[in-house]
């Protein structure tokens, strides 16, 4: 009786670990809900007004760069993992292909990380990218201000940075365009000039041709002697109305 009573427990044991792995595994691959707003605050630091207002923000930012944004500021984040590799994780999973931004804060370690989607790095110059981040992660670092005051200044900073660049790459897209136009009126313009220039030059060069194998030569005038001086006995003038004569 006891050896059966001690192999019940036994033989119960490995369903419920196999019921537990498979709820673990299906939680696992539940993405989370991205918040409506855009803002995740699980550490409760932003102010209710200042919360409103980032959200208007993004909702702007969202409309103007046609990009996803999102703001996540959490308590802690999993062992191994740092903050920009969670801020790629859940980039993905909020906004799967399309293009976005989000800016991750963990409040344990005080640190911070930045992502974006492989499109802004076609758009817009690496440099200009990296600087962005680390402009952020000096912002957040800064413990002289609130984590309020800290997350609302990171925020509006690449806000208006990447505002600013689309700007110069909308208006350098106008000026490549603008000049294909105007390359694509010139060329014909070019041409047909060339072509006219090179009629008129052809026209001249034949007329010069035809010219140059014309001969003009001095009448065989016969004229007496003087004082017996050859060719000095008086003047002779000679006009032939036949062109044809040379």
């Amino acid at each position: 009786m006891r050896s059966t009573t001690h192999r019940q427990p036994r033989q119960l044991f490995p369903a419920f670990a196999g019921v537990w792995l498979a709820i673990a595994g299906w939680g696992g691959v539940v993405h989370a809900v991205p918040p409506a707003d855009g803002i995740q605050d699980e550490t409760r630091a932003l102010a209710a007004e200042t919360h409103r207002l980032l959200a208007e923000e993004l909702t702007q930012f969202r409309q103007d760069l046609k990009c996803d944004a999102w703001i996540q500021a959490s308590s802690f984040i999993p062992a191994g993992i740092t903050v920009r590799r969670q801020a790629q994780i859940t980039r993905r999973e909020w906004s799967a292909t399309r293009p976005a931004v989000l800016m991750a804060y963990d409040r344990a370690s005080n640190s911070s990380g930045m992502s974006f989607a492989p499109v802004f790095w076609e758009r817009y110059p690496a440099a200009e990218l990296f600087e962005i981040m680390q402009e952020t992660r000096r912002i957040l670092a800064d413990t002289k201000l609130s984590l309020d005051e800290r997350l609302a200044l990171a925020t509006r900073a690449w806000i208006d940075r990447l505002r600013a660049m689309e700007s110069v790459r909308l208006r350098q897209s106008l000026w490549i365009q603008r000049g294909e136009k105007q390359f694509a009126i010139a060329v014909p313009a070019a041409l047909a000039g060339g072509a006219l220039i090179a009629a008129v030059l052809g026209f001249v060069s034949r007329r010069r041709s035809a010219s140059a194998g014309r001969r003009f030569l001095f009448p065989e005038v016969q004229v007496g002697m003087r004082f017996g001086a050859a060719y000095g006995g008086g003047v002779t003038s000679e006009i032939k109305t036949n062109a044809g004569a040379q």
